[in-house]
């Protein structure tokens, strides 16, 4: 190992200069520093003093408030009023000229004897009829199609289908009539549910199917329709009313009914009751019928696992 050299021998004055050189450069720099690092402190803006601010509350939006539905009326009123059965004729019905029906996929079933009827549903409304919480002549429990509905309160009120007419077909010499009838009602007078499938039936076509509510149909077939003289409901929604067998009906040979709350648009009876339009088996494949829907009996029994209510539309 070597020992550290020690300077390297010359001239001493020359080291003294290269010394007091190098001393100088140290001294510039540390002024050159300081005065950078001054100049930095001076320069650098002053921060802003702290604003302390108060927050302001938004007030909460004002929800309006739900209109009113009209008070329920007494028993003793419900029993004055005219019952919508399907032989019934009641004026003040609404028919698909006065209203915007659209498929609700729902069904409204009455949660008392006698459910109040109403032409618009407003507060002030009075009640123009009642529907029953069973199927007149049938003693069968009743159930009817959602078609619209109004905000309101204890749920508003709904756009539902009845059984009857709101004018004869002659009646004021006007030879066609309406074939089904809508009315408002109070919600909180029913319970509903949901429904996934519809039945539709195609006058232009000569069809009947069940279609899903995405759409897709479940099942359809041919179907046996009416005449120009006694045509099947055309442009008419309605709801299925009934699903029975009638031992008195021997065409049908065991197979359920299909009864909708629809009527003829230009029959003012027919078999002893208002022209009502039914879908049901007939063992004739050929020829037309007097408006009903003539089907075969698998349709009649697919039909019959649609719950009671279940919206109809013919086209």
């Amino acid at each position: 190992m070597t020992e550290p050299s020690g300077p390297p021998q010359g001239n001493p004055r020359r080291w003294w200069i290269v010394g007091a050189g190098a001393l100088a450069v140290v001294v510039a720099a540390g002024t050159v520093a300081w005065s950078l690092s001054d100049f930095d402190r001076e320069a650098r803006p002053t921060p802003a003093a702290a604003v302390t601010t108060t927050p302001t509350s938004t007030p909460a939006p004002t929800r309006k408030p739900l209109p009113a539905v009209p008070e329920r009326p007494s028993d003793e009123a419900l029993g004055a009023l005219p019952l919508a059965f399907h032989d019934a004729v009641i004026g003040q019905l609404l028919d698909g000229s006065q209203v915007d029906a659209r498929n609700r996929w729902t069904t409204a079933t009455p949660a008392l004897p006698l459910v109040p009827l109403y032409a618009a549903p407003d507060a002030g409304a009075a009640p123009i009829a009642t529907l029953s919480s069973s199927v007149t002549t049938l003693d069968t429990p009743a159930a009817t199609a959602v078609w619209g509905r109004s905000a309101g309160r204890d749920g508003g009120m709904v756009l539902v289908s009845t059984p009857s007419r709101n004018r004869t077909p002659g009646d004021g010499g006007v030879a066609e009539a309406p074939s089904a009838t809508f009315a408002w009602a109070r919600a909180a007078d029913f319970s509903f549910a949901a429904v996934d499938r519809v039945v539709r039936i195609d006058n232009q076509a000569s069809t009947i199917a069940i279609v899903r509510r995405d759409g897709t149909t479940e099942t359809s077939e041919t179907a046996r329709l009416g005449t120009p003289d006694d045509p099947t409901p055309a442009d008419t929604k309605t709801y299925m009313e009934a699903n029975y067998v009638d031992p008195q009906v021997p065409y049908t040979q065991g197979h359920p009914i299909s009864l909708t709350g629809a009527h003829s648009s230009k029959l003012s009876g027919y078999g002893g009751n208002a022209a009502l339009t039914a879908l049901h088996f007939y063992p004739d494949p050929t020829g037309s019928s007097h408006g009903c829907v003539r089907i075969t009996a698998a349709m009649t029994d697919a039909l019959a696992t649609l719950p009671i209510g279940t919206p109809i539309e013919f086209s």
